[in-house]
């Protein structure tokens, strides 16, 4: 493929920027973009509104990056079907080479996530490089610049821990040309960068917004909460933990009562949501195809049983039993798994478990309300202990982060103390650092969490090839496979590019 046809169409405009960004009015949230009204970036940023527009267009990046139906399937290949929870039975679509780590660098999943990332880059840059050109009040163009900042953090952090080094572009590309001089950019280049954009992010959010219409945009929680998970990724446990601390121990989000209601689509955006990628189903396409995605195969019968209407489950990312046996074997009374699996029913059983953390009844067979949660509260108590603990050991702040998990899974009231079964004072290093990964695994499965957490905490090949063998499996994964190929098409129209150690 020669570079000037890579860079045609819709691939220029991922890349460099040059393409268009859309425009809306909206009433569920900001994000509903998909107007036919689009205004050419060459065009753009004359006024408040189209740059608040084209903020609007970087949110909607995020929406490929998460799973869109027509789009690529989002972070979940990458987070859960190479970890011991998810395995998938889609070989159509190559998803079956992330289960079992036989990876080729021309798998579409892989170059579609590539393009999607930098499409999001490349929108936030388009703000960065032309907002000093509109009229604005110093506070409102720092807070669009906070908002495509935190959304360029967090592609750049994805894409760091899919691929490693990455070209680092931080500017708006305006010819072809410019984009031959981004090669790979060093790892510790690459996270100074994000930290950068988080630090200012930090600085120049809202606590919160007023209005419904806002709901969803990036907040100062949001970019501390990520700021932290950047940290402990790097082993950097205090800063990490002092980062954390506020969130943790403070009053700004909340553990709902109930663990299934953190999924009802009836209740998005709930106390415990710190940032999600956001959906709307009935809206110009703008809804999302996670139930169908992940349910079995069923037939009508059961499909309208379950969603009350006759859909076909792809099950992209079936419940693998190793999931199941760790729930088993940790209590019956463990309310989580009620809606973190289901065995379908009658003769359907034979398709495997289902999770039902997005189910709802979408109006088409992609077109459902659930949206994809990247930070909740939960994840960030979990992360905090884990900084404190490996930075110091368990104190006090480290074991009432994780009992409050704990006894929400139990159904009991998170903010008092329970003897039955809170992990006590003597708790040493050792037994709370396995305790949180055991409840990382149960509290966040199906989240995109699995993989990534086994990578940042060196456990990825101890736990992955055990898994391998207890299931009587041949595969087992090395330090090659802990990071995915890079795309082999952008090896071929970017020479200076190389590909990562044990792929072609």
């Amino acid at each position: 493929m020669t570079f000037n046809k890579f860079f045609s169409g819709a691939a220029v405009a991922t890349f460099l920027g040059l393409g268009t960004l859309g425009t809306t009015s909206c009433q569920k949230d900001f994000i509903e973009l998909n107007d036919p009204t689009r205004i050419p970036t060459t065009e753009s940023y004359k006024d408040s509104l189209s740059i608040l527009n084209g903020v609007t267009a970087a949110y909607a990046s995020l929406q490929d990056l998460y799973g869109r139906s027509g789009g690529p399937r989002g972070i979940f290949i990458f987070g859960e079907i190479p970890s011991d929870n998810s395995y998938t039975v889609t070989s159509g679509e190559r998803l079956n080479e992330f289960n079992d780590f036989s990876l080729l660098s021309d798998n579409p999943n892989l170059q579609s996530y590539w393009l999607s990332s930098y499409r999001a880059i490349a929108r936030c840059n388009i703000i960065l490089s032309r907002g000093a050109g509109v009229k604005l009040t110093e506070a409102t163009r720092n807070r669009y610049y906070a908002e495509v900042r935190f959304i360029r953090a967090l592609t750049y952090f994805n894409a760091v821990r899919i691929w490693g080094r990455v070209p680092l572009v931080t500017q708006e590309l305006m010819a072809i040309p410019d984009a031959y001089q981004y090669g790979r950019a060093p790892i510790a280049d690459v996270y100074a960068q994000i930290e950068q954009d988080l630090d200012f992010a930090e600085k120049n959010l809202p606590v919160t917004y007023t209005g419904t219409t806002n709901l969803g945009r990036a907040t100062k929680g949001a970019a501390t909460a990520l700021f932290g998970k950047v940290l402990l990724t790097q082993k950097k446990y205090q800063a990490a933990a002092d980062k954390l601390a506020p969130l943790a121990t403070g009053s700004t989000y909340a553990l709902q009562a109930t663990y299934a209601n953190i999924f009802a689509t009836n209740n998005e955006m709930n106390s415990e949501i710190i940032f999600a990628a956001r959906y709307t189903k009935g809206t110009l396409g703008l809804g999302s195809a996670f139930t169908t995605w992940f349910m079995p195969a069923y037939g009508t019968t059961q499909s309208t049983a379950l969603l009350g209407a006759a859909f076909t489950g792809q099950q992209f990312n079936t419940v693998d039993t190793d999931l199941i046996a760790a729930f088993t074997a940790s209590g019956t009374t463990d309310v989580r798994a009620a809606t973190s699996y289901v065995l379908p029913t009658g003769a359907a059983t034979t398709l495997g478990y289902y999770t039902r953390k997005y189910i709802d009844t979408p109006t088409s067979a992609t077109d459902a309300e659930n949206d994809w949660i990247v930070l909740r509260h939960a994840d960030l108590l979990l992360m905090y202990a884990e900084a404190v603990n490996e930075a110091s050991g368990p104190s006090a702040a480290a074991l009432t982060a994780v009992n409050q998990v704990i006894r929400r899974s139990r159904n009991l009231p998170v903010a008092t103390a329970n003897a039955t079964v809170d992990l006590p004072s003597t708790t040493t290093a050792a037994t709370l650092r396995t305790r949180l990964e055991l409840e990382r695994r149960l509290e966040l499965s199906f989240e995109g969490h699995r993989w990534f957490d086994l990578v940042r905490t060196d456990r990825a090949i101890p736990v992955m090839n055990a898994f391998f063998a207890r299931a009587n499996s041949s595969v087992r994964i090395d330090p090659d496979d802990l990071l995915f190929p890079i795309p082999v098409q952008e090896i071929q129209t970017n020479p200076i590019l190389t590909q990562n150690p044990g792929y072609n």
